[in-house]
């Protein structure tokens, strides 16, 4: 003889096949993300009272900055990073009028992150460094935009730039510990413009790069994981959703050649270079309580 099945079971057994199936996709609209970032900065531009990138720039000899940091949250794994840190990720570009249009434009554009509910972010030195634009400005995840107004601290050794944008509100990451070698890492940036682009691998190793004449050697952490043109100033996340390092540049090595018509040789990988956390929290100074 068939048993009854109650309501409440019913709903249990759908929940249970629901939540087996999983959330649909996040899809993401590259030419709106764009297209807002350019056109709310300029709004908030032709409003007036927002720096140009030369009085941002002349800040960048700004050692240290003094900042109240969280305290991080006991570390433990999380199961959507993705998920977790998309608020906390945002577009950073600047903006400029060309000689044929009365249109603003926007200019090349990167990945920055949040440090701090009232608009502290971090990014890379180079992508505020020698730029001649009208202004810089960011776009969240959630379609927020807001100017940059001024540079806090920055090293153009470490490549790091830590500024502040206008608004609060905003989701920040908690800071954590250097990753160690071997260590899962998950990136999320906009390479070439496909934002939130995610990636994951592991940390490969530490070295010193050495810099100029005075043989200067910045600490770099070297990943596994994906980035590209577009993905610089990009949070590198560890399994419990806390940065432990930034996106900075790349490197590729070609094999020795003597064929004239290939003078760089056969391509073989790509080192890919980060800042790690450490080097970040040291242009921070904590506040006095």
């Amino acid at each position: 003889m068939m048993k009854r099945i109650t309501t409440t079971a019913l709903i249990l057994l759908l929940s249970s096949v629901l939540s087996s199936i999983g959330a649909e996709p996040i899809v993401l609209d590259d030419d709106k993300i764009a297209k807002s970032l350019s056109s709310k900065l300029g709004k908030i531009v032709d409003a007036g009272g927002i720096p140009t990138s030369k009085a941002l720039s002349e800040q960048l000899v700004r050692k240290t900055c003094q900042l109240q940091l969280p305290i991080a949250a006991p570390q433990k794994k999380i199961d959507n990073v993705y998920g977790a840190s998309l608020k906390s990720t945002v577009v950073i570009s600047s903006i400029y009028k060309c000689d044929k249009c009365d249109d603003w434009h926007r200019g090349s554009g990167a990945t920055a992150w949040v440090l701090s509910s009232d608009g502290v972010m971090v990014t890379n030195y180079h992508i505020f460094k020698d730029k001649d634009v009208a202004a810089f400005g960011i776009r969240t995840y959630d379609g927020k935009v807001a100017p940059v107004m001024e540079i806090l601290a920055a090293s153009d050794l470490h490549d790091i730039a830590i500024f502040r944008v206008k608004g609060e509100g905003f989701e920040p990451f908690a800071l954590g510990p250097d990753a160690g070698v071997g260590e899962a890492i998950h990136i999320i940036a906009h390479p070439d413009h496909r934002f939130y682009t995610y990636t994951s691998g592991n940390v490969s190793r530490y070295y010193k790069r050495v810099r100029g004449k005075r043989r200067v050697g910045a600490t770099v952490m070297a990943v596994t994981a994906e980035f590209a043109v577009g993905s610089s100033g990009g949070p590198v996340i560890n399994d419990s959703g806390q940065v432990v390092g930034m996106v900075a540049s790349t490197r590729s090595i070609y094999s020795p050649s003597r064929d004239k018509k290939n003078p760089k040789g056969n391509f073989q990988m790509v080192i890919r270079n980060c800042v790690p956390i450490s080097s970040i929290r040291a242009l921070i100074e904590p506040t006095k309580e």
